[in-house]
């Protein structure tokens, strides 16, 4: 396997004293001091945590593969199956692990990156950096893209995705296709999972509509209305519910999951109007609606919006020294520059300063949802370290702007009403979403909630639901297929299954370990025995690291990503062959002892 060595530039010498050199001494001095301070080196140990396979078979099995073939490596790999809020804890809020396989959601943007992977967000909850990932080069190269339009931009992302080849702070699996049912009454493209693409079901005009009754979306699992907090990381599982509630400046259209590597394009919805200004530093002027409630009834204006940015960025409102940020929109608030402050000139219009980032990364801070400063401002009461109110909040009564509002939670159903003050549900408004002009084809939206998959499937096909909310896994395609009056639809996303490390474990802080133990899964086998084919493997590095899908105009980073060492598998049919492995290791600079991968 022959490697393309990487051009001998400023940066790459500036990695070689930093990225590289920190976080790979920082593995090889402690082992060093562990082996001076023992009588020998031992055995390398990894535990994987995962969720367990009734709450998502994919992952379990993935995990599966991983931990034998890691064995087989020699390693002393262990499992630790975990529910899914308490792994998305010690994930994303504790950072309590070695080695984790789960589902991503998928990144909308190359500037996602940014968030994902900038040291910036080292000591940060939430999907901010859960890797502990401190990296010099990489981060001048994340801020770079921000900065700089499409050409530039494209050939500072090559360098970042080829960097990325070097340290692998985590690695794509596999992008699922999403999998989903609908009645046949219902012309429905795609299984929903977006705010916007349940608003699409609500909008089209169907042969026996409009209908006397909600939209019923079936979804399963557990615990799905313990906490419905819009800022948390480790409870909202039903996707698609906050954006429902809780209306953005603009959302994303419909058509741009499957195209991470265009500019996005929104659609205005609280906003009426968003002028951009570039000539000097980038700012945008927000022009509200006219007549904006919140569904309690109090006005939204300009404040709002200014709260929101500024609460995310700090929930204790100042109150303490330093910040105790939100764990969800985090990256996205920190688009705005925070050497200006956000100025609101009138109940309706505010202007957002961007300083130098470009305006691509810029329109991602339009889709954050906007938060009642009347609800959320007595939340900023800090409780703990690092803990304010609003972290902890249940939320049981959600107050958002949506064209839904929710009035009925239990164990197996949420209710959702429709909020008949929102200005968008007149078709006379201005500069209305296009998306909007047969809305609303249902009085509300249901979700069922069942216990497992088969019980929801078992809904569809009893004419309970309408269309299946929940993930569908690709061993349950056949009772979509053979049911009657039953349709089973799919659409690729986004989404991906995803290996992270933990770079502060003693041999994953080596890039060259977690270069080899990136290796150590069959992505193609994966893709053909886990998901029968309802799934694509990442080949590329671009696919590697979150983007799958890539602009066709992209062409430099088309052209310089087209092999890469992780993808390929140093075995068979799942299985690695041992003697391949022990030579990467051997000459990475590890060694054995008989079949025992050394510390």
């Amino acid at each position: 396997m022959k490697r393309v060595a990487p051009s001998v530039t400023r940066r790459s010498l500036l990695a070689g004293a930093s990225g590289v050199g920190l976080s790979a001494l920082a593995g090889c001095s402690e082992r060093f001091w562990s082996r001076a301070e023992n009588t020998g080196p031992d055995q390398v140990e990894l535990t994987i945590k995962t969720v367990p396979a009734d709450d998502d078979a994919i992952a379990a099995t993935i995990m599966s593969q991983l931990r034998e073939n890691f064995q087989a490596a020699g390693i002393d790999a262990t499992h630790e199956p975990i529910a899914e809020a308490e792994l998305y804890r010690d994930v994303l809020i504790d950072g309590d692990y070695d080695v984790f396989v789960l589902k991503h959601a998928g990144l909308d943007e190359y500037d996602a990156l940014h968030g994902l992977l900038h040291s910036q967000f080292v000591t940060e909850r939430g999907w901010q950096n859960p890797f502990q990932f401190s990296d010099i080069h990489a981060d001048e190269l994340l801020d770079e893209q921000r900065a700089t339009d499409r050409a530039e931009r494209e050939e500072t992302l090559t360098e970042l995705f080829n960097y990325l080849l070097e340290t692998v702070p985590f690695t794509v699996v596999a992008y699922p296709d999403r999998l989903g049912g609908t009645r046949e009454t219902l012309s429905v493209s795609r299984p929903p999972r977006r705010a916007i693409e349940i608003i699409d079901i609500l909008s089209q005009e169907f042969e026996d509509g409009p209908f006397d009754r909600p939209l019923e979306l079936g979804i399963y699992g557990e615990a799905l209305t313990d906490r419905l907090n819009p800022l948390i990381v480790d409870r909202n599982r039903v996707q698609g519910l906050m954006e429902l509630l809780y209306d953005p400046l603009a959302r994303q259209s419909l058509t741009d999951e499957s195209e991470p590597g265009e500019p996005a394009t929104y659609s205005p919805w609280l906003a009426e109007e968003i002028e951009w200004d570039e000539e000097s530093s980038l700012t945008a002027t927000v022009t509200l609606r006219s007549d904006l409630h919140w569904h309690d009834g109090e006005p939204l204006d300009a404040d709002d919006v200014d709260f929101t940015f500024r609460f995310l960025g700090d929930t204790s409102l100042g109150a303490v020294d330093g910040t105790i940020p939100a764990p969800r929109y985090r990256d996205r608030q920190t688009l705005i520059d925070d050497s200006d402050r956000i100025e609101v000139l009138d109940d309706r219009t505010v202007v957002l300063p961007f300083g130098s980032t470009a305006r691509p990364a810029a329109t991602r801070i339009l889709s954050v949802p906007i938060l009642p400063q009347h609800i959320w401002e007595p939340l900023s009461e800090v409780i703990a370290e690092r803990q304010t109110r609003a972290l902890v909040h249940d939320n049981e009564e959600p107050v958002g702007s949506g064209l839904f509002e929710l009035v009925e939670t239990s164990a197996d159903e949420l209710v959702l009403e429709p909020f008949e003050d929102h200005v968008l549900r007149s078709s006379t408004v201005p500069n209305r979403p296009s998306i909007l002009e047969h809305f609303s084809q249902f009085e509300g939206i249901r979700y069922r909630i069942d216990p497992n998959v088969g019980a929801m499937l078992d809904a569809l096909e009893d004419g309970e639901i309408d269309v299946t909310a929940g993930a569908v896994p690709p061993d349950s395609a056949a009772q979509l297929t053979d049911a009657d009056d039953v349709s089973m639809v799919t659409t690729s996303t986004s989404s991906f299954y995803m290996v992270g490390y933990n770079i502060h474990h003693p041999e994953l802080g080596n890039p060259n370990f977690r270069q080899i133990v990136s290796q150590l899964i069959d992505r193609e086998y994966v893709v053909s025995e886990f998901f029968n084919g309802f799934a694509s493997e990442p080949t590329r590095s671009t696919g590697l690291f979150g983007y799958q899908q890539y602009s066709q105009d992209d062409a430099t980073l088309e052209g310089t990503t087209s092999t890469n060492p992780i993808s390929v598998f140093p075995g068979s049919d799942g299985e690695i062959d041992p003697e391949r492995v022990r030579q990467l290791f051997t000459e990475a600079g590890y060694q054995y002892d008989d079949d025992v991968l050394l510390e």
